[in-house]
């Protein structure tokens, strides 16, 4: 009970006179549309209503007036200023009609809400007399109201969160397609890569044969011309012309051995190593390169884990790395060189496994590299200095090498900025007995040493398929004092150890890759079966898993690389004699 219905001023709505209206009609129409009438008589403050405004109200019907206190002490406890000052408003605003909306407390405790509508009647001086209107039951419809709030409010946050679901699967499929598309990519690099590291292994086999061939034979030619000089200006011209060439063989050598690198088809003698003394070791060698104007700094991550790796392959990979951010540093910079503990998680994506790494950081402040280029970095003769200025080959055996050992390599690169390359090598996880690596014994002896020879009665198998290679061997060997005998593959080694007149072998010195289906390995089991005392010397140019497992040198195996010389021949020959002579 709150607001008037408009009535007429001549017949004011409210005293409710017993002639007025039949009252069982009114009773009948104001039960069966909820409503009930009421009526204030704001001089008395006393309040008359039909029976169903008190049905409504929750209060007995009666046809007397009541205090209007009655009516107004129902109304709910959070609604009651409300009702006051709207109520207020219309009588002292000067305002006749008057809606709201509220709730009231039946005796019951009931809790139901009332719309209610009146009017106020004034006199002709417009004092308010009297407050008439109608009251509305709208409990059912406000539960209804609040029904279908909740229920868009339930729809919108389901909305929303449809919305939000569809955008985030909408991410997900996005990221997914470029995470299939870089998946794509990096596949595809890895094919193009294996496919110019298989060619490249290829052509570096046979060059090294060559190489053996010319090597081999400027040196002999070198030899005899120290043996038997050429007198006068012809003389000198020759010697420097075979100087000139040798010089140029190495630099082949050199190229062809990086080439191995990148294809990853160059043995490795790994050893546990402590990076944080090998970048110690190598800082002297570093100032010298770097020079003047460019600065090397170290941060070096204490209690480094030990990783496994050939420690020549890696101080050369160091020294391409800090030449390289030299060259990229004209004008003078810094190098920075950092080692850290890294442990990657399956989900860091891209090519890097799961796993421990002692990661290896070579950053510099140098001119960088455009985005276009970085993809292409790795691969062999690949270069971004002027011409002349680089062979192209560096990055791509510190790749090789990296592979080959079990980790990974980064590059980022910002034009102006600088260049940071990252180098993820496995933490060792070996014992002593695993970490006891082959050997390689490439050694040349120094000026202050003797050319080590034969002893009396030493004899050699030389085992090698290439004829002029051989040829040169043979040479080698004799000149050397060694008792020679040679085969072109494993199958004529064996005819020729089964000669009656091969009673002493003291070496076989045999090529890796050999034709008509026995390799060096094979031919070597075949002749321990025999005669197991006999120490094996290996040669190759190139080797994929014939004396190597993973790329590293199967323990106590012994390796000459090719193209060698006859002064690591003569080491190389000599020591592998004499560790099987220590031995026994």
């Amino acid at each position: 009970m709150a607001s008037a219905m408009p009535q007429s001023d001549k017949e004011p709505f409210g005293l409710l006179p017993d002639d007025a209206f039949d009252r069982d009609a009114l009773a009948l129409a104001e039960e069966s549309a909820g409503v009930g009438v009421w009526s204030i008589d704001l001089t008395t403050a006393r309040v008359r209503g039909t029976a169903q405004f008190f049905r409504i109200m929750g209060l007995p019907p009666t046809s007397e007036s009541i205090p209007v206190d009655v009516v107004r002490a129902l109304r709910h406890p959070d609604d009651r200023e409300r009702v006051v000052a709207g109520f207020r408003n219309a009588l002292e605003g000067g305002g006749e009609t008057y809606e709201i909306e509220y709730r009231i407390v039946r005796p019951d405790g009931s809790i139901r809400w009332i719309f209610g509508r009146g009017r106020v009647i004034r006199a002709a001086d417009g004092t308010p007399l009297r407050y008439s209107g109608v009251d509305l039951d709208i409990t059912e419809r406000k539960a209804t109201e609040a029904a279908l709030a909740a229920a868009t409010l339930e729809l919108a946050r389901m909305n929303q969160e449809l919305e939000q679901r569809v955008r985030e699967r909408t991410a997900a499929l996005e990221e997914e397609a470029l995470r299939r598309v870089e998946a794509e990519l990096r596949l595809h690099q890895a094919q193009k890569m294996e496919a110019v590291g298989q060619l490249t292994g290829g052509i570096a086999h046979d060059f090294n044969n060559i190489l053996q061939v010319i090597m081999g034979n400027l040196e002999l030619a070198r030899l005899n011309l120290v043996r038997a000089p050429v007198a006068g200006a012809h003389g000198e011209i020759v010697m420097r012309a075979l100087d000139t060439a040798q010089k140029a063989s190495q630099t082949a050598k050199q190229t062809v051995q990086r080439l191995l690198a990148f294809s990853r088809l160059q043995p490795l003698v790994p050893t546990e190593l402590d990076l944080n003394v090998l970048v110690g070791d190598l800082a002297g060698m570093f100032a010298r390169v770097l020079g003047g104007p460019v600065r090397v700094d170290t941060a070096l991550a204490p209690s480094l884990w030990l990783t496994f790796a050939d420690r020549n392959q890696l101080e050369s990979v160091l020294l391409n790395l800090v030449v390289n951010a030299r060259d990229a540093m004209e004008s003078g910079g810094r190098v920075l060189i950092e080692t850290a503990n890294v442990e990657i998680d399956a989900g860091a994506g891209q090519d890097l496994s799961p796993g421990q790494y002692v990661r290896l950081t070579v950053s510099d402040t140098g001119c960088g590299i455009a985005s276009e280029h970085l993809d292409k970095v790795f691969e062999p003769f690949f270069t971004t200095k002027e011409t002349g200025k680089g062979s192209g080959l560096g990055l791509s055996m510190v790749y090789g090498f990296v592979k080959q050992s079990g980790g990974h390599i980064r590059i980022d690169s910002t034009v102006g900025a600088g260049t940071t390359i990252r180098i993820y090598l496995p933490r060792s996880q070996r014992g002593p007995a695993d970490a006891r690596p082959g050997t390689t014994v490439s050694r040349a002896r120094s000026q202050e040493e003797a050319r080590p020879l034969a002893r009396e009665g030493e004899c050699v198998l030389l085992v090698e398929d290439d004829d002029e290679v051989r040829q040169f061997g043979v040479a080698a060997l004799e000149g050397l004092g060694y008792r020679v005998l040679s085969a072109a593959d494993g199958a004529e080694a064996i005819e020729v150890l089964a000669s009656a007149d091969v009673a002493r072998l003291d070496l076989l010195f045999t090529d890796i890759v050999l034709p008509g289906g026995m390799s060096g390995r094979d031919l070597a089991e075949s002749v321990h079966a025999r005669r197991r005392e006999v120490p094996v010397l290996f040669v190759s140019g190139y080797t994929r898993n014939v004396i190597v497992q993973d790329g590293r040198l199967l323990p106590d195996a012994r390796l000459l690389h090719k193209p060698y010389t006859i002064d690591s021949l003569a080491v190389a020959v000599r020591e592998s004699i004499d560790a099987v002579a220590r031995r026994t």
